[in-house]
């Protein structure tokens, strides 16, 4: 299954990790989240990466984790493991980039931003849609957005659950190049190979410098707001958003 729902090239220097649904906008299931830690693991001791690429196959990059999934267990989704995995990409030991084209929504773009660097398409469409169907952004995963793009600027994206088109996500810091969509793949190579002929050894020590400054920025206790996120992940209300989703229709909020 892993084969299956993630591609692992590796190159001489550098490895590239493709989602691989694209018939599902490479929705985040279990095996696709198990692929993605098997893989980091697989690469974290090897000396001779010096950077990793992240990109989605088809038309999208990642639409989020699969809401059917979540429908299926009742509408009560444990982000456990995807934190897991999330944190492992943000502490990989060299550089990581992600290629950005159509879809970053939700666990999508959250997998973005826990890339170091992000180049999209024009065509690429970044947002946090958790509102819309009655789910809670982790604690983590918020963290995460205000280090990238500011606190005013996750406000929005959170309150509003917008979509933002490339060059807006340029402007809010949250993407760092956007190129034509037939560049994409050329222009992510490109970008993984200029770093990749730098010195490894100094790769090393300005990722973890790097990340280093931003952990301490953001130790605070939060054990009360892990607790409000699961109680908004168990409500009927989630479980009415989920379904409304699958079904195509306006959820009816209940408030409980």
């Amino acid at each position: 299954m892993a084969e299956e729902v993630l591609k692992v090239t590796r190159h001489p220097n550098y490895a590239v990790l493709t989602l691989n649904r694209p018939e599902k906008r490479n929705a985040l299931n279990q095996p696709m989240i198990e692929a993605l830690n098997n893989a980091l693991v697989k690469f974290e001791t090897d000396r001779e990466i010096r950077a990793l690429l992240l990109r989605g196959e088809g038309a999208s990059f990642c639409a989020g984790i699969d809401l059917k999934e979540v429908a299926e267990a009742s509408g009560s989704h444990n982000p456990t493991s995807l934190e897991s995995v999330f944190g492992r990409l943000e502490r990989f030991p060299v550089p990581t980039i992600a290629a950005i084209q159509g879809a970053a929504l939700a666990g999508g773009l959250e997998l973005a931003l826990h890339c170091d660097l992000r180049i999209a398409s024009e065509n690429a469409k970044l947002g946090m849609t958790l509102g819309r169907v009655g789910l809670m952004v982790p604690y983590d995963f918020t963290r995460k957005l205000i280090e990238v793009c500011g606190s005013a600027n996750t406000a929005w994206i959170l309150y509003t659950a917008d979509l933002l088109d490339a060059e807006r996500s340029r402007h809010m810091n949250i993407v760092h190049e956007v190129v034509a969509d037939a560049k994409l793949g050329e222009a992510a190579s490109a970008l993984a190979e200029r770093i990749a002929d730098n010195a490894p050894l100094s790769l090393r020590a300005m990722k973890a410098t790097v990340r280093r400054c931003m952990s301490e920025t953001f130790d605070a206790w939060h054990d009360d707001l892990l607790q409000m996120a699961r109680s908004v992940r168990d409500s009927s209300d989630a479980r009415e958003g989920v379904r409304a989703f699958l079904e195509k229709r306006k959820p009816v909020w209940k408030a409980n």
